[in-house]
């Protein structure tokens, strides 16, 4: 009997902190993480905020928690856009391209939590939620670190082809894997955050910036780029 009576106060005090991190992401996409506080949030939730204190320490935390969640978002955007065997790594990097700035366009005040807040929270979802085993975090791999590690693998990949044989540094010496894909997820980033703080610039549709983005990566700056290319997603 106690066994169970714990396991249904466990199931509770579980959906309860989901719905608490279901209605801060509502309140973060909604209004911005300025306007998440814990008063707020516990109106939205109809709990006093004490009870919030009871799953959550502060603002932060929760912050952490939902930026995690975001993180997660974006892997399994990255990872069905690597999901065709069957493309080239030209075909998959560029539709591993549009789809991180499609996440980072549609989701807004998320991509800004993770991305664009304080480095803090970015730092927290590389650690071990509140209330995760140690064996949980040892089989789960983080979603940061995971979808960091797709643009890792798209970058190798991409190398072994040939595609972009980029040298670096005096002597010269081939670009690695790690540094081709944190300057894709640089640059790709740069695209988002533009748009996203300064709405009148850059004028140019966020979708043919990242094209011609892809066209001077994969065929570099004097290769001539085709009007049928851009502007719609090369093959």
């Amino acid at each position: 009997m106690a066994v169970k009576k714990n396991k249904r106060r466990e199931a509770a005090r579980q959906s309860l902190r989901e719905e608490i991190l279901a209605a801060s992401r509502a309140i973060i996409a909604e209004e911005g993480f300025d306007a998440l506080t814990m008063r707020r949030l516990a109106e939205r939730i109809g709990y006093s905020p004490a009870t919030l204190y009871l799953h959550f320490k502060n603002r932060d935390e929760i912050a952490q928690a939902v930026g995690r969640i975001g993180y997660a978002d974006l892997y399994r955007a990255l990872s069905a856009a690597v999901a065709d065997a069957a493309a080239t790594p030209a075909q998959r990097t560029r539709s591993l391209a549009h789809a991180y700035v499609r996440f980072g366009l549609e989701n807004p005040q998320t991509y800004a939590l993770i991305f664009m807040e304080d480095p803090a929270y970015i730092k927290a979802v590389f650690q071990s939620p509140q209330g995760q085993s140690s064996q949980a975090v040892a089989e789960e791999k983080d979603p940061a670190t995971a979808a960091y590690e797709i643009l890792i693998g798209n970058a190798a990949g991409l190398i072994a082809t040939g595609l972009i044989p980029f040298s670096v540094e005096s002597p010269a010496r081939p670009a690695t894997p790690t540094e081709i894909a944190e300057s894709f997820w640089a640059s790709l980033h740069g695209i988002v955050s533009l748009k996203l703080t300064c709405p009148g610039f850059p004028s140019a549709p966020a979708e043919l910036l990242t094209d011609l983005y892809l066209e001077t990566l994969l065929r570099g700056p004097s290769s001539g780029v085709s009007s049928t290319k851009v502007g719609k997603r090369a093959k």
